[in-house]
């Protein structure tokens, strides 16, 4: 899964060009605010992994990651919807889709497609609010043995 991580990483860096290189990054927890950087931002997650074995010898492994959504709360209906210019967090959670679906990562895998979209959530830190929503992707890949 490391390397699926990675790649998607890089897809949305090269994708998503309206949010900081180091503003997509990796995280330990979706619902932690970080101390630098800047927003619109992006935090992946490893998920799931799943295992299955067939009489015809193949192996298949399905996996998740999860990847959140976050845009700064400056006006409760703009960190929503948008504003202007200024993508709302539904946006870039559906340019994480756009980005991701259909993606084989380089031949990393099979299967790419978008399995939830969360609702949004506030999170805070007590001097920041951040909106976030979570969209999980799953992903297969096929070994033959």
């Amino acid at each position: 899964m490391k390397a699926e991580i990675t790649a998607s990483k890089t897809a949305l860096q090269t994708d998503l060009d309206y949010i900081k290189s180091r503003d997509i990054y990796v995280t330990e927890d979706l619902r932690l605010i970080r101390n630098t950087g800047g927003y619109p931002a992006i935090g992946i997650k490893d998920g799931v992994t799943g295992f299955a074995n067939y009489a015809a010898d193949q192996d298949d492994e399905n996996f998740s990651i999860t990847f959140a959504a976050y845009v700064q709360l400056l006006k409760p209906e703009a960190g929503v919807m948008g504003s202007g210019s200024k993508k709302g967090v539904l946006d870039v959670a559906s340019d994480i889709i756009a980005s991701l679906k259909n993606n084989a990562l380089g031949g990393l895998v099979e299967t790419a497609f978008p399995t939830t979209q969360g609702g949004s959530e506030i999170l805070s830190d007590g001097n920041l609010a951040i909106l976030m929503v979570p969209v999980t992707m799953q992903y297969t890949r096929f070994d033959t043995v």
